[in-house]
C-alpha cells in the first residue's frame, strides 16, 4: 500500500517538474502563423502554429521566440505566451 502511494507521489511530482519548464503558446488569429523557437543553450525549431491552437515546447532554461522581424525573449518564469494581431503577448 505504501508503495503505490510512494509511486503515485513520484509520479506527481515527476509531472510537475516537466509541466513548470513548459512554454505555452496560443494563437489567437484567424491565420497559422510560422516562428522559430530557440531554448537556451539549444537549437531552433521552426514552430507552425494553426489557427486557435496550442503548442508546449521546452524552455526549462528559457527561450527566443522569432517571427518575422519580431524577436522576444522569455525566461524560465514565463508559462504562457499568446499570438494576437501577429504579435507575442506575455500572458
Amino acid at each position: 500500500m505504501n508503495m503505490r502511494i510512494l509511486a503515485l507521489a513520484g509520479l506527481a511530482l515527476a509531472a510537475s517538474i516537466t509541466t513548470a519548464s513548459a512554454l505555452t503558446v496560443t494563437n489567437a488569429d484567424k491565420t497559422s502563423h510560422t516562428f522559430m523557437l530557440t531554448p537556451m543553450g539549444g537549437k531552433p525549431e521552426k514552430v507552425v502554429l494553426k489557427a486557435n491552437a496550442t503548442g508546449n515546447y521546452d524552455c526549462a532554461k528559457g527561450c527566443e521566440v522569432r517571427m518575422g522581424a519580431l524577436k522576444s525573449s522569455y525566461d524560465a518564469s514565463v508559462k504562457k505566451v499568446e499570438i494576437k494581431d501577429g504579435k507575442f503577448i506575455k500572458m
